[in-house]
């Protein structure tokens, strides 16, 4: 399985791994990670 970029929604908190956390590490928000491209996770992480 290819490794992508999620994002949290609430904290813009990114994660790089098969699927989002359940719960967000940052924010506790569940379910709030969506997936995302490259460009946009280099972008929220300002690289």
């Amino acid at each position: 399985m290819e490794k992508k970029f999620f994002r949290c929604n609430v904290c813009n908190d990114v994660h790089y791994g098969n699927a989002g956390p359940e719960t967000c590490p940052t924010c506790q928000q569940k379910d709030a990670y969506v997936e995302i491209d490259t460009k946009e996770a280099q972008k929220v992480m300002g690289l």
